[in-house]
């Protein structure tokens, strides 16, 4: 019985500071910081183990599910950790002579504490004189590349990010130049605290210049009969001898995937081979079947709208060898599915319906992954495409050849596309008289694209650029012909252009607050010919959910003329189109975001027709649900300025001013 009695005292005694224990835990409220000039509190608030407790409702949750969040209580031990956290993020941004104290409140009634950082920053140090070591025996005369590569400068402020980015950029350099085994050492850095300047010493191994011995291949899957192992080797486009470089790898691994044929691919050197100057390559993966058919569901931005729909694709793999592909797809979407009813599913092919916008899409390609033994990706398309925009149905049947260049990482424009193209376009206004005005033209003409990518980040950029310029011909091989045969051209001869581009720039250190705007122009002349007979799918327009927010696809400028007195005359669209956009975009945490803009832009049919004063204007917000493979966005704008309806803001309808948009990707 004493020993009883003893056990029960003995854990009483145990259990009641813990009970004390856990009701002196107060909550940490909050986090505040005071004095942090430079660094924003999200920057430093990412870098603290201790956090903010969430609100009772995520606490809620959590107690009946994963869901939510548990409570956060303030632990010292913590505080001073991340004290010490914070002088080592301020202390990368060369802020050498940052001091850091803290206060906290404690509320006993609440049970929740009060947490303030107090920094005194002091000055920011710059740059002295950096100094690249360990590469003495690189080429002197090429040795200007290195220092292209890197980005810290004498005088910028000091970065500890800037100082890796730009080793980064060394190394992957050299080991495009053959250094394979090329690596990095250490850092000095000697902190002048006098005159707040950080001397920096960077230490490299260079190692010696290696070069392809051969490439090995090794393959499996349900596939790997059916493919050579020989025309794999060519594919990569690595030979025997060449200097080894990281980026061939790379693109070879690229060139790899695109022809289908893998479920699985690597390429890699394979280091344990090495001998004397030789490194082999290592080619590992799985071929997957020959022939598949595939479902699909579409959802694309075509038109500067959203379309949705459905379609099915066959493709047939290593088709008569040479790891070309042939596939063959048929497609149909619609752009207002919200409007859409099973009465109007199938009217894309009938001439009664003026409601239903859609296409209908019947492809055949087949596609060659390496030209004329060098790395250009050619393609060979036929197509038909019935497409329905309200009161007009517009046809294309096209044959395309194309060529697709891999252009060096460091150009300024780092891809290239040419083709050429063979097309049939016919247009009919639907209206309810029998007598349905149409119009035909063919036209044969070359084209390309090049684009200039330059932005940290695909899905949300944050700092860079990106240009492309779009040129196309119209009738020039026909023309020529004609002028040098028959002295006489009857038919119409056109030029195509179109220039965009887009900036961004970080307003924050933390990179999720950016500023973004884009201009666009696009001009094209008839050099021959009838004005009126430039195909309705090659002109300008505005509106929808990449141009114009504030309008539909293709909505502006307005319709002026009734659908009964429309002809191929006097059809919308522009031959030129001059538009932009601004937008401020913030990210919240991975997943969600919100931006708001200002859109502008118009087309006119001749460049005398140009007028400021007809630039319509739209503005607007919108939210962002990022993945990892896009963002998808709902944009609401509002019409600003009509420069064809003066109507005073207030006294129009709300759902007159304003347009939905749903769009995958960012507008630009």
């Amino acid at each position: 019985m004493k020993l009883l009695i003893r056990s029960v005292f003995l854990l009483l005694f145990v259990i009641s500071p813990l009970n004390a224990q856990e009701e002196m835990r107060f909550e940490l409220s909050s986090i505040n910081f005071d004095g942090n000039n430079s660094i924003p509190d999200k920057a430093i608030l990412s870098v603290l183990r201790s956090k903010e407790t969430p609100n009772g409702f995520y606490q809620f949750i959590n107690k009946y599910s994963s869901l939510g969040a548990p409570p956060e209580y303030i632990d010292f031990l913590l505080v001073q950790t991340d004290l010490e956290s914070i002088q080592a993020l301020y202390n990368a941004n060369g802020f050498f002579k940052v001091t850091v104290e803290y206060y906290y409140s404690l509320d006993s009634l609440d049970k929740v504490a009060d947490l303030t950082y107090l920094i005194n920053e002091g000055p920011q140090a710059i740059f002295g004189k950096i100094k690249l070591n360990g590469l003495e025996n690189f080429p002197p005369y090429d040795f200007w590349e290195i220092n292209e590569r890197v980005t810290i400068r004498e005088g910028q402020a000091y970065s500890q990010e800037n100082v890796l980015s730009s080793i980064n950029n060394v190394l992957f350099y050299l080991k495009s130049q053959g250094y394979l085994l090329s690596n990095y050492d250490s850092t000095l850095v000697v902190k002048d605290t006098l005159i707040d300047r950080a001397l920096v010493d960077i230490f490299f191994s260079l190692g010696k210049k290696y070069y392809i011995d051969s490439v090995e291949v090794t393959m499996g899957g349900p596939g790997k009969d059916d493919v050579s192992e020989i025309m794999l080797r060519d594919l990569t486009g690595i030979k025997d001898g060449d200097i080894f470089d990281v980026s061939k790898l790379t693109q070879a691994q690229v060139r790899l995937y695109r022809t289908g044929l893998f479920s699985y691919v690597r390429i890699y050197p394979g280091i344990e081979g090495l001998r004397d100057s030789l490194v082999p390559v290592n080619l590992e993966g799985n071929i997957s079947m020959m022939n598949d058919l595939n479902p699909e569901l579409i959802m694309n931005n075509i038109q500067n709208a959203f379309n949705f729909g459905v379609g099915l694709e066959y493709n047939r793999k290593n088709f008569f060898g040479g790891a070309r592909r042939f596939s063959s797809r048929a497609q149909i979407y619609y752009q207002d599915v919200f409007s859409l009813n099973l009465e109007r599913m199938f009217s894309l092919v009938t001439n009664s319906d003026t409601v239903t916008s859609g296409t209908i899409e019947l492809k055949a390609r087949v596609e060659q992954p390496y030209f004329l033994g060098q790395p250009i990706f050619a393609s060979l398309e036929l197509s038909a495409l019935i497409n329905k925009i309200e009161y007009l149905q517009v046809n294309s049947y096209k044959s395309k050849i194309n060529f697709e260049f891999e252009l060096p990482k460091f150009t300024f424009f780092n891809s290239m596309n040419l083709f050429y193209a063979l097309e049939l376009n016919t247009l009919t206004v639907l209206r309810d008289s029998p007598d349905k005005p149409s119009t035909s033209l063919i036209s044969a003409g070359f084209g390309g694209l090049l684009v200039s990518t330059h932005v940290d980040n695909v899905i949300f950029p944050t700092e860079g650029s990106n240009y492309s310029l779009y040129i196309e011909e119209g009738n020039l091989l026909p023309f020529l012909f004609s002028k040098a045969f028959t002295g006489e051209y009857l038919s119409l001869l056109f030029l195509k252009t179109q220039a965009t581009a887009s900036y961004y720039f970080s307003l924050n250190s933390v990179n999720d607050f950016v500023f973004a705007t884009k201009f666009s122009g696009g001009y094209l002349p008839t050099l021959s010919g009838d004005k009126t007979t430039v195909p309705y799918i090659k002109e300008f327009f505005v509106g929808g959910s990449n141009s114009v927010r504030g309008w539909a696809s293709r909505a502006f400028p307005p319709q002026k003329i009734a659908v009964e007195d429309l002809d191929e005359t006097n059809l919308p669209g522009g031959r030129i189109v001059v538009e932009g956009s601004f937008e401020l975009r913030k990210r919240f945490g991975d997943l969600l975001g919100a931006a708001v803009f200002v859109d502008w832009g118009n087309t006119w049919k001749e460049i005398s027709n140009m007028k400021i004063s007809e630039v319509a204007v739209a503005a607007g917000f919108g939210f962002r649900f990022y993945t990892q493979i896009a963002a998808f966005r709902l944009d609401f704008g509002f019409k600003v300025y009509d420069p064809y309806d003066r109507t005073p803001i207030p006294q129009r309808r709300f759902f007159d001013l304003m347009q939905f948009h749903f769009g995958i990707g960012e507008a630009f």
